[in-house]
């Protein structure tokens, strides 16, 4: 007897771990196996089909053996935000992430293309990491919960040493630094004591997981968005500057 396949109307639902509800990926493997091809599954080992498969979050596997029999692939991140399984983001929403990615393309970071499954984030999860290089450090990321609603998380260290410019940013920018709770409580050694920084005179330590949210996003604070992370993130040789909208000082050193 033959292995027991899931059906072609099977979700793709991605996370760490194995739930009751959530197939192992062995068992998606084994269908696209039978749907699309030995050539195709082989391809990949399992680490680079584990990747892959993250990408296709939110699709039938019928949807997946189609696309792929039929020769579709999304070629950049607008293209992609068309497909049906991405209706639920508003399309302000689309219109930031969209902005988003094309200013992360001029600093040096793009997100391959891809949106993925959200793990413990949320649904959808889209990774930016520096090209170029082969561990690909991450400076942002965008998640994408189940109803829709979007949020932008940056990977920051070092905070103090730009914290003169923090502190006269407008409040869409300052709140990812000046908020109340998440304070790390030393629960994971390895990651205590999270973030320390000081703002406006109060010392802050929070946990690494609460930091550092921006959210109420849009397209039209994209050049402070651009002009915090740039600071962060310099790039070697920049061909863009990053002029404030919201009149934030943009001559402070670098």
């Amino acid at each position: 007897m033959g292995k027991k396949l899931l059906s072609a109307d099977t979700v793709i639902k991605t996370i760490v771990g194995n739930t009751n509800d959530t197939p192992p990926i062995g068992k998606y493997r084994d269908f696209l196996y039978e749907a699309i091809g030995k050539n195709f599954v082989d391809s990949m080992d399992y680490s680079a089909f584990q990747k892959w498969l993250f990408s296709q979050t939110g699709k039938t596997l019928k949807e997946v053996a189609d696309e792929y029999n039929n020769g579709y692939k999304a070629e950049n991140l607008e293209d992609l935000l068309l497909e049906k399984r991405f209706n639920l983001i508003s399309e302000s929403d689309k219109a930031f992430i969209k902005a988003f990615d094309k200013a992360m393309n001029e600093l040096g970071y793009d997100c391959e293309n891809i949106i993925g499954s959200g793990l413990t984030w949320g649904l959808y999860m889209i990774v930016y990491g520096k090209t170029e290089t082969k561990s690909r450090p991450c400076a942002a990321r965008i998640y994408i919960k189940e109803d829709g609603e979007v949020s932008l998380r940056l990977f920051l260290s070092k905070v103090d040493k730009h914290m003169k410019y923090i502190e006269i940013s407008p409040a869409h920018i300052k709140d990812a630094f000046n908020f109340t709770g998440g304070d790390c409580k030393s629960c994971n050694t390895a990651c205590a004591p999270g973030k320390v920084y000081t703002i406006d005179g109060q010392l802050m330590q929070k946990c690494n997981h609460s930091t550092f949210y921006l959210n109420n996003l849009s397209a039209d604070r994209i050049s402070d968005y651009m002009d915090l992370l740039s600071r962060f993130f310099p790039a070697k040789k920049r061909n863009v500057q990053y002029k404030s909208i919201s009149g934030v000082i943009s001559t402070l050193h670098r």
